[in-house]
């Protein structure tokens, strides 16, 4: 049969018609009226289109001219087994025209082979010029985008900007697409917009996630409505977008590099973010290390150098605890909810327990669940940091918390440049203390001085929550000074401060009040615990003493729930010790 000239150049003008209306007037819908015009031509109402899928290597249904029923997946060798003859296939192999035609020749409609022949060619020639323009177009809508989000993003130092950004080009791109970004740096992020923290031993980590993490190539799950990209830098991985939708199975090629350029462009803006907030801490830390390492060299107190850490440190959380150790045993330990727990018992085994982790306080030591190696630990978050001077270890600052991985790296780094720069001023005061302890050392006892003892009450009372306070007096004393001399009263007095010293531990202090009258002060114990130190002592004074003497103490106590001075706690003691005496010597009174 013969095909005019004029009936072909009509169905090539239509075909290109439709290219035109999608060109001009950016028609997504082509596709019906391509077939219309097909149909037309060869008087054909049964007409079906599919489209590749090359993730999953198969035809999906794209559109059908009829109302009967089709398969709506077609595997990819279904059409080299097809023989009925009066089934028509157009298959385009071109990855940029990835459609097959297929034209049912039923009873009712009567073809041209003639025609079915020249659709094949001109149809084929106008779909693959009709892929390419739309490449084409499609590629030039994704680099307009791609330069619109590098110059909204260059030189921005925001995260949460950047964030931000790369959600909208992606939504407005994608439509009903949830986007999820898994991170590994601590990035400031808008409230609307899901960020995780990821953390490679994560259970709940998807095998997509650590793939495309460790591979930096986009990645899908298995049914296909999720896929992965690489969000990488020039100095580093720095996470995985997720998205989740349903446009996600029949993604193109141009769609996979857009986001992949996307994802890019992601990688290198949070880079520069993440670098330029880096910088700016290390800025602000250096500046504090500054600050406080020429205030504290500016002074020599002991307690005001750790009130000068103590409030740096107290920055990183506010239920933070810290604790300076000196090896000669004396801790000075201060928080910031005023909680005394290293003056307890549990606190000192506590510190004590650290040795095994420093190497005798030697080495560092930074742990986010410590628990799991001392479940009888009240701290999850530990870091310790060694004090050396000139090569000598001269004690250890401790910094915990009661929940878990509280402190971040760069924190702990920042604890351990600031004790370094803090040592020379600490050791300086360290020997400030020493020597103003010694000058407060009472000459013939050994004791502390009267005044020291004063301060140190004082001082306590207004740091810790509880103390007591032990006094103690001679018996006949002056008898024993008039029946041996003040020589061997001298010795007894040395023999009573000795005595005295078995009963003080390490949070004690011993001082010699005047006179024959000598003081125990004891932090955080309770007025039961001073009654039996003060029996203690008297007992061995009893024994241990020649020529033989007694004591008579008053004992007194004070808490934070009261409202005790130091000046109630010495009148207090005072008066027990008067009552002591006059009971018959020998005796512990409290008050």
């Amino acid at each position: 049969m013969h095909v005019s000239n004029q009936s072909r150049s009509k169905f090539i003008e239509q075909l290109y018609r439709n290219m035109s209306d999608f060109i001009e007037n950016k028609n997504l819908n082509w596709i019906p009226s391509l077939i219309d015009t097909i149909g037309t031509y060869l008087n054909c109402r049964d007409i079906t289109v599919y489209e590749w899928n090359e993730s999953e290597s198969c035809y999906y249904l794209n559109y059908h001219s009829n109302n009967n029923k089709v398969p709506y997946v077609l595997m990819a060798n279904h059409f080299e087994v097809v023989h009925d003859k009066s089934t028509i296939i157009l298959k385009l192999d071109s990855y940029l025209c990835p459609w097959v035609i297929i034209i049912n020749n039923t009873p009712n409609d009567s073809m041209d082979q003639l025609k079915v022949n020249i659709v094949k060619i001109e149809v084929n020639k106008f779909l693959s010029t009709f892929a390419s323009i739309s490449h084409n177009i499609h590629m030039s809508l994704f680099n307009n985008r791609l330069l619109e989000l590098n110059n909204e993003l260059s030189g921005s130092t925001h995260s949460s900007f950047v964030f931000q950004k790369i959600t909208e080009v992606i939504q407005s791109a994608f439509h009903d697409i949830t986007v999820t970004y898994l991170v590994t740096q601590d990035f400031t992020v808008p409230d609307h917009i899901n960020v995780k923290i990821m953390t490679w031993n994560d259970a709940t980590l998807s095998r997509e996630v650590k793939q495309t993490f460790m591979s930096g190539l986009m990645q899908f799950d298995n049914d296909n409505s999720t896929v992965y990209l690489p969000i990488t830098g020039k100095q580093g991985n720095y996470g995985v977008i997720e998205m989740q939708g349903s446009l996600i199975n029949g993604m193109n090629n141009n769609e996979k590099y857009f986001l992949t350029e996307v994802a890019k462009v992601c990688g290198k803006s949070l880079e520069t973010a993440f670098l330029f907030q880096h910088s700016r801490n290390k800025i602000d830390q250096l500046t504090m290390i500054n600050q406080t390492t020429n205030h504290l060299n500016s002074r020599l107190d002991f307690r005001e150098i750790i009130n000068t850490l103590k409030d740096q440190f107290a920055s990183y959380s506010s239920d933070s605890t810290f604790a300076i150790l000196p090896l000669d045993g004396n801790y000075a330990a201060t928080s910031v909810g005023n909680d005394s727990y290293f003056e307890k018992e549990e606190g000192m085994l506590f510190l004590d327990n650290l040795k095994t982790y420093t190497k005798n306080y030697e080495e560092t030591f930074f742990s986010g669940n410590f628990k799991d190696n001392e479940p009888a630990s009240i701290f999850q978050s530990v870091m310790a940091v060694p004090m050396k001077h000139e090569n000598s270890l001269i004690g250890i600052v401790f910094i915990g918390h009661k929940d878990e991985y509280q402190y971040d790296y760069h924190q702990y780094k920042l604890m351990e440049s600031m004790i370094q720069h803090s040592v020379v001023a600490f050791a300086n005061s360290l020997q400030k203390e020493q020597l103003t302890k010694a000058l407060a050392v009472d000459h013939l006892t050994g004791l502390y001085s009267r005044k020291y003892l004063e301060e140190t009450v004082t001082n306590h009372m207004q740091e810790g929550n509880k103390g007591a306070l032990m006094l103690f007096d001679i018996d006949d004393f002056k008898r024993v000074n008039d029946s041996y001399g003040h020589l061997i009263g001298d010795q007894v007095l040395i023999q009573v401060a000795e005595a005295l010293q078995e009963v003080v531990a390490d949070n004690y202090i011993a001082a010699r009040w005047g006179g024959e009258e000598l003081a125990i002060y004891a932090k955080q114990i309770s007025l039961e615990e001073a009654i039996r130190i003060s029996k203690e002592a008297c007992e061995i004074v009893e024994h241990t003493t020649n020529p033989r003497v007694t004591i008579s103490s008053g004992v007194s106590s004070w808490s934070s729930d009261e409202n005790d001075t130091a000046n109630t706690i010495w009148e207090r003691s005072d008066k027990a010790l008067y009552e002591a005496k006059e009971l018959g010597k020998n005796k512990v009174v409290y008050k």
